[in-house]
This record gives structure tokens, C-alpha cells and sequence, in this order.
């Protein structure tokens, strides 16, 4: 009798212990997932929902999961899911990165905005004929290259997550494209030129 009630508290003891480092290895694990979405977040989401939506959305749901994992994985998540969505998302956002310099939108934008800067504070451009030229050159042949580069980007947009061989593919018809457009040359030439300018420098 006595023996068995000895086992039976043993078998209590080791269960509580291990529930103990169950628990620690849960929260330890929930942890990492809860600090990789925190980086995420504050890096933010380098896709654009205008210029690449479908790897835009799969940014945002990677992080979202992240937070679903945050509160729910168990030990079993780490290290291999952990290692397997901390690498599908910088794989990612490497592409998304790399194909940033074919954002036509965004880059006039951004010329635009620097201009609005230096004329807020002071600096009218108004009756510069080169810079005004140099604008409508950005603008025209800017919206003649995104016309011609937007299939391609749609392209490496659409390729199936994990698909290395289809997304490399539509990168280099993608940087082929870019290469040999001549919108899109003179399009770069006029934005460097804008560039030499500093407009966003105080």
C-alpha cells in the first residue's frame, strides 16, 4: 500500500514538474513570436497595396499570425515554425524591396512632395524653366514607364509564396524590361537631375 501511494505522489511530482516546464517553454516560445511581430510593426510593411497588392496583403497576414502566435503557440512551434515564418517574411520583404526602384508612382510622389517642401520653406521654383521642364519629363514619361513595367511588376506580384524559380523569372523580365525602356531611362535621368537640386535639404 505503501509503495503504491509512494509511486502514485511520484507520478504527481513529475507531472507538476513537467507541466512547470511546459509552461515556461509555451511562454518562451509565445514570446518569440510576440517580439518578432513587435520588429514587424515597427518596421512596417514595405509593400504598397497600389503597386503590389497580393504580397502587400501576404505582409500583413504573416503579421498578423505572428500575433495569432503570439498568444497561442505551444512548445512544439519553436524553433521550426518560428525559423519557417521568420524566413518566409524576410524573403518577402527582400523582394519587395528589390523591386522598390520600379515604383514610378511613388518616386514622383516623393519628387513632388520634396518640391512642395522647398517652396513651404521659402524656396520658389516658380519660374525655373529647367526644373519645370524636368517635372513634366518625370511626369510624362514616367506614366509612359509605368504603363510599360506595370505587367511585369504585377507579374513578380503573383508568384506563388515559395516559388523561388517563378519569382526569379519574373524579376530578371522585370529588370530586362527596365533595362531596355526608354521611359523609364528618361524618366530616372530627369529624377537625378531633380535629385541634384536638394529640394528636400533645408
Amino acid at each position: 500500500m505503501l509503495v503504491r501511494i509512494g509511486l502514485a505522489l511520484g507520478m504527481v511530482v513529475l507531472a507538476l514538474t513537467g507541466c512547470g516546464a511546459g509552461r515556461e517553454d509555451i511562454a518562451a516560445c509565445r514570446q518569440q513570436f510576440a517580439d518578432h511581430q513587435q520588429l514587424l510593426g515597427e518596421n512596417g510593411n514595405p509593400g504598397r497595396k497600389g503597386f503590389t497588392p497580393a504580397m502587400t496583403a501576404r505582409w500583413d497576414e504573416l503579421y498578423a499570425r505572428f500575433g495569432r502566435q503570439g498568444k497561442s503557440a505551444t512548445a512544439d512551434d519553436c524553433p521550426d515554425r518560428f525559423k519557417a515564418m521568420t524566413a518566409e517574411v524576410s524573403e518577402l520583404e527582400a523582394v519587395l524591396y528589390k523591386i522598390d526602384d520600379y515604383d514610378v508612382a511613388r518616386m514622383i510622389r516623393q519628387a513632388e512632395a520634396d518640391l512642395d517642401h522647398a517652396e513651404g520653406i521659402g524656396r520658389s521654383y516658380a519660374t525655373d524653366y529647367v526644373l519645370i521642364t524636368l517635372f513634366r519629363t518625370l511626369r510624362e514619361r514616367g506614366a509612359d514607364a509605368e504603363k510599360a513595367l506595370a505587367p511585369l511588376v504585377a507579374r513578380v506580384d503573383a508568384a506563388k509564396p515559395g516559388d523561388d524559380a517563378e519569382r526569379a523569372e519574373a524579376m530578371v523580365a522585370l529588370y530586362n524590361a527596365a533595362a531596355s525602356n526608354a521611359a523609364f531611362a528618361d524618366f530616372k535621368e530627369a529624377l537625378e537631375s531633380i535629385g541634384n537640386y536638394e529640394l528636400h535639404e533645408e
